[in-house]
């Protein structure tokens, strides 16, 4: 979970600083390269193609490696936790990691690379425990916002991640995880 609670960190950062950080676009470096290789295993390649794509540097500032137009931000935060939200997943990542109130908007989230695991029940958990029900979900797209709650998905604590499942439900964050095959 302290590598989805930093990669939701650094979105929530991305948020704050894209418009500054995008006029400082760098040029790129070899790390650069290895970074761009994660995030392509985070969505399909016309996605990162389109997307802006950024990096958080020591001190929680942004670096904006790729100026996008199709709305997704893609992102790595620790070693495996690749991501590409669109513009209404950023939002409500912001509402998350600030405790305010989600948008009453849908926002469509990659991580076709999977996750480190969180709980499934709490969403500020920062450790596994006995009693948060910790789920790690292979390659899987999330829908967030509202519509989450109704989609008919199991919201049950011990979710099986092979299936389709709500994530956090019962919280304004609940959001639906759902497990995709990934072709190579």
């Amino acid at each position: 979970m302290f590598r989805r609670t930093c990669f939701w960190s650094a979105i929530a950062v991305a948020l704050i600083a894209a418009p500054t950080s995008i006029a400082a676009q760098q040029t790129g470096t070899t790390g650069d390269s290895d970074y761009m290789a994660k995030i392509m295993t985070a969505a399909p390649a016309s996605i990162v193609k389109g997307a802006t794509i950024v990096q958080m540097q020591t001190g929680g500032t942004m670096r904006t490696l790729q100026t996008g137009t199709n709305g997704f931000t893609c992102m790595v935060a620790g070693a495996n936790d690749a991501m590409c939200a669109d513009s209404n997943a950023m939002e409500w990542a912001h509402a998350w990691m600030t405790h305010s109130a989600p948008p009453d908007k849908v926002g469509f989230v990659y991580m076709l690379a999977g996750d480190n695991g969180a709980s499934n029940t709490d969403p500020y958990a920062t450790a596994q425990t006995a009693d948060n029900h910790w789920v790690k979900t292979g390659p899987h797209v999330m829908i967030v916002g509202p519509s989450a709650k109704t989609m008919g998905y199991p919201m049950t604590p011990d979710a099986d991640p092979t299936k389709p499942y709500v994530m956090w439900a019962g919280t304004p964050y609940a959001h639906v995880m759902l497990p995709v095959s990934v072709q190579q």
